[in-house]
């Protein structure tokens, strides 16, 4: 399937925090030994409040997850830093928050990727793997992302990783792994 490329205008960034979700829910899914061979060492570029809408704030649901319980909460308070977002990962059932880490967008032309840190053993950050935002509902409530793959990214620097997915960003084949998602009503 070849992904879309839209265009989001601010109200658009909600909805890479949500594909922040999906890369919480894609961890169970694409296996531990895939995630590494797609990290890089550096995110796109570093948080930045000019990639912040607030409407990505609430509760969210990954349409394939198996357990209709279990959700992702993202937040934006201190003492969490306030250039980016909190998300948490509520399992059992929406009892036990068992996965919590910073994320934040970037925006390569006109596209919208999620920065999302992996952490090894002890929880120590890794490295990144990053989504494509394909596709936003016009009420801001589904969002669909790809997962950039790419297992040349480790090695490079910061400016070389960006440089890299801006050359990519319209190549169908550089993205796995299509997810959605849907905001949870309050």
């Amino acid at each position: 399937m070849k992904p879309a490329h839209i265009s989001l205008n601010s109200n658009g960034i909600c909805f890479l925090v949500a594909g922040i979700f999906f890369l919480l829910l894609i961890l169970p899914a694409v296996s531990n030994a895939q995630i590494p061979r797609i990290m890089a060492q550096y995110p796109i570029d570093e948080p930045s409040k000019d990639n912040l809408n607030d409407a990505i704030l609430g509760k969210w649901k990954f349409e394939e997850d198996t357990d209709k319980r279990n959700f992702y909460e993202i937040i934006r308070e201190e003492p969490y830093m306030l250039d980016r977002y909190h998300i948490k990962f509520w399992n059992r059932g929406g009892t036990n928050p068992t996965y919590e880490s910073n994320l934040h967008f970037s925006k390569v032309g006109q596209t919208r990727f999620i920065n999302m840190p992996w952490f090894g053993e002890h929880f120590a950050n890794k490295g990144f793997f990053f989504l494509k935002v394909l596709d936003v509902s016009p009420d801001k409530t589904r969002m669909t992302a790809a997962v950039v793959h790419d297992t040349t990214l480790w090695n490079l620097s910061q400016a070389e990783v960006k440089q890299r997915i801006t050359r990519n960003v319209n190549n169908p084949f550089y993205y796995f792994d299509t997810v959605h998602l849907y905001k949870l009503r309050q």
